[in-house]
């Protein structure tokens, strides 16, 4: 088998595996193009040439002369190529909008073509050419593929205006490398007699492009430009370039010379004037795009801002969540209503608070509080009417603004009791059941009695804190016996910043009695104050006033556990039998896990068992983040130290937290204890308190047993233990030693 075989049946190989893979990137595409079906068929006629030459010349190894009859057979493929980049450049041209511009180039690439076509055909006899078939097939080929020659230029020069993608410019380079082998073959085959291509592999590297092409065909397939492909002015020197080889020829006469020079300065002429026109109008109509988009985005700028300005103003006149009025909205509306106000008016300005929403909001979580005010809102809205203005103005804090006839006293309050029973109707928020408590104040404004804004609020809101603090005046009406109390509380807060901690705070405590024994089984440390100006004062009078002041608060709350563990440290040495002692912890102390440790340093410096004291929390616990209620119970629980709640049942306890903590004894609010024998929802709250304290095995305590019915109907209910007058008055550090002397036998000591 010789090496030409061997070349021509490897060729035969590539060009199948070429023809396949155009084939399958073709047919890839939604809409295949007629374009790349008619080159993948030309490559396939190529193919079956090669076979057929390859079979004669290589295989039965004829004469040339005996199948110089397939040299016609080439004719067919490249009349293919032809048809293919001819249908590519109509199709392009048929999509421009520039088609002046288009043909003026295309006019240059036929002139360029020409001459090319002149130069090299000029020296041939073409009469003799035409006595062999090899040379008249040659002959057409040549002028075939001057043709393509002529049609891929012109695509190539006007890329920029025809929009030609990546797999046409493949398509381009493989038309003019293609082009050129088959000039050079055909030329050779004309002047030299007997003319054998030897290097026929090289038609591979077209056709290899070719397949490149046709592979972008499934990808993105960008569009290119002059600029990718280097021919930025290119076709500005299209004329000049076409000219040059015939104003290089010997025989080129002055009025030849002169014919070319009028075409050069025609065509320059034609084609400024063509793209002057095409760019002033195509400038034209960019400005007027420009000119409209720019109206167009005015307008919408416009509108938008407009509408923002709509929504700001609705922003900052709606509160967020429940839809009601914004502080801002209140404060023009209540302004508005009071300068509006007539001599035989009056405005009734309702503060609203609802009890203990901070702490639904660390039990529940914010979903459920978001909802609990949603539905506050909506009850809130569904008693007032159109003319009465509603607002929201904290977290759990909302306003009515209510105007009625002067010195309607009986209306202003039923109204307030009709707000209060319409938000405290039990709530169902998901799969909790709630019953919400709110406290209302309200301030009058009359004519007469005008006042800014703010201070109109403040007064509502002092009456609502007054009405917390005095639940069966809720709703309160601001008067001057409010005026008085701030004046007292003001006097008070003077009187406890100049107090002497060591001399003034004294401590008490109040045993906590078994009900089924007898036996005292703690006892809670209690602080009074004894004032100068004021008396002896219960920790109740005061400590409100402390907690405005946060300073005051620490210290006295600090003073109060040092000097409890003192007097249980010197108990101890006199070896007494001691029962547990309870310390009260306040809210500010139980935000975080510091107070333990001070309390724990201070057992230590005394030499006092931390076991020896139970520490009392409210429910405000709770409040606190999980991981600051993990350390706090982390430490009580190394340390052995029972843990009470504080006045359970009078805010709001998490069962998950009861269960998840270590907690030993549920204290009972004394407010539901002695309301027992008048009040069956109080009974039937403190029965449910002590029967959940039983089924998770808790204790039980009740604080208010002021008398003996009180005490009987606890221990019917099988409450564990009882605080309170008529079992024992709170005593002073010095009677509790002595009480402690004299009654050793009845104490549970630690």
């Amino acid at each position: 088998m010789g090496y030409g075989l061997v070349q021509n049946l490897l060729m035969l190989i590539g060009l199948g595996i070429i023809t396949a893979n155009i084939y399958r990137a073709m047919i890839e595409p939604v809409n295949p193009r007629i374009h790349w079906i008619i080159a993948c068929f030309s490559v396939l006629l190529w193919t079956v040439c090669e076979a057929l030459w390859t079979l004669e010349s290589s295989v039965l190894i004829r004469p040339q002369s005996e199948y110089a009859y397939l040299n016609v057979s080439y004719l067919l493929p490249m009349f293919g190529v032809f048809c293919a980049v001819g249908v590519f450049l109509f199709i392009k041209f048929s999509n421009t909008e520039e088609k002046s511009v288009v043909l003026l180039d295309i006019v240059s690439v036929l002139l360029l073509v020409s001459t090319l076509s002149y130069s090299i055909v000029g020296d041939i006899d073409i009469l003799k050419a035409l006595n062999s078939v090899t040379s008249t097939a040659a002959l057409c080929a040549m002028a075939l593929n001057f043709a393509i020659l002529f049609i891929v230029l012109s695509e190539l020069f006007t890329s920029n205006l025809l929009y030609i993608r990546v797999s046409g410019f493949y398509l381009i380079v493989f038309g003019i490398l293609f082009t050129m082998i088959n000039l050079y073959v055909a030329y050779n085959k004309i002047t030299i007699e007997n003319y054998d291509f030897s290097y026929s592999s090289l038609y591979m590297i077209p056709f290899i492009i070719l397949m490149i092409g046709s592979f972008y065909l499934k990808t993105e397939n960008k569009r290119v430009t002059t600029a990718d492909i280097g021919l930025m002015t290119g076709s500005k020197w299209l004329p000049i370039i076409a000219v040059l080889p015939l104003l290089l020829q010997s025989d080129f006469g002055s009025m030849l010379s002169l014919l070319a020079l009028f075409f050069l300065v025609s065509n320059a002429l034609i084609s400024y004037y063509i793209k002057s026109a095409m760019a002033s109008k195509k400038m034209l109509e960019h400005e007027k795009i420009l000119h409209q988009e720019m109206e167009k985005l005015v307008h919408e700028r416009t509108n938008e801002l407009m509408l923002a300005n709509l929504r700001l103003q609705d922003i900052s006149d709606k509160d967020y969540l429940t839809g009601l009025g914004s502080r801002s909205f209140l404060m023009n509306e209540l302004k508005r209503a009071s300068d509006e106000l007539q001599a035989n008016e009056e405005l009734a300005v309702y503060y609203i608070n609802i009890s203990h929403f901070k702490a639904i909001n660390a039990s529940y979580g914010h979903e459920v509080g978001d909802k609990i005010l949603k539905t506050a809102a909506r009850r809130i809205t569904g008693i007032c009417n159109r003319q009465e203005t509603t607002a929201r103005i904290g977290a759990d804090e909302f306003i009515v603004i209510s105007k009625m006839e002067l010195g309607s006293e009986t209306k202003r309050m039923k109204f307030g009791i009709s707000l209060k029973d319409a938000i405290e109707e039990p709530m169902q928020i998901d799969r909790y059941h709630f019953a919400i408590k709110c406290v209302i104040g309200i301030h009058i404004v009359t004519q007469k009695s005008k006042a800014e804004p703010r201070a109109i609020i403040k007064n509502a809101d002092r009456a609502m804190y007054y009405a917390k603090e005095n639940p069966a005046s809720n709703p309160m009406v601001y008067n001057d016996e409010i005026d008085n109390k701030i004046h007292l509380d003001s006097m008070l807060e003077i009187a406890l910043r100049k107090a002497n901690l060591q001399k003034d705070f004294q401590m008490y405590f109040q045993p906590v009695f078994d009900l089924d024994t007898s036996r005292i089984v703690c006892a809670e440390a209690l602080l009074r104050w004894y004032s100068k100006d004021y008396g002896l004062m219960e920790a109740s009078d005061f400590m409100g006033i402390a907690r405005g002041s946060g300073d005051i608060l620490n210290t006295i709350c600090m003073n109060a556990t040092l000097k409890t563990i003192e007097h249980v440290s010197r108990w101890k040495k006199d070896v007494l039998n001691i029962p547990k002692i309870s310390i009260n912890v306040a809210t500010t102390q139980s935000t975080s896990e510091n107070f333990i440790h001070s309390f724990l340093q201070m057992t230590k410096n005394f030499g006092v068992s931390p076991r020896s004291f139970e520490l009392e929390f409210c429910e405000a616990l709770w409040m606190n983040p999980p991981e600051i209620l993990d350390k706090i119970f982390e430490l009580l629980k190394s340390n052995e130290i029972d843990v009470c709640i504080d006045d359970f049942g009078s805010g709001y306890t998490s069962l998950m937290y009861i269960r998840k903590y270590s907690i030993n004894r549920l204290k009972i609010a004394a407010d539901f204890v002695t309301q027992m024998a008048f009040s069956k929802i109080d009974a039937q709250i403190v029965a449910g308190i002590i029967n959940l304290a039983n089924s998770m095995k808790l204790t039980s305590a009740a604080k208010g047993v002021q008398d003996v019915e009180i005490l009987d109907e606890l221990r019917q209910l099988k409450c564990k233990e009882g605080q309170g007058y008529y079992l024992a008055r709170p005593m002073s550090a010095e009677e509790f030693e002595e009480f402690l002397r004299q009654n050793p036998q009845i104490i549970n000591a630690v």
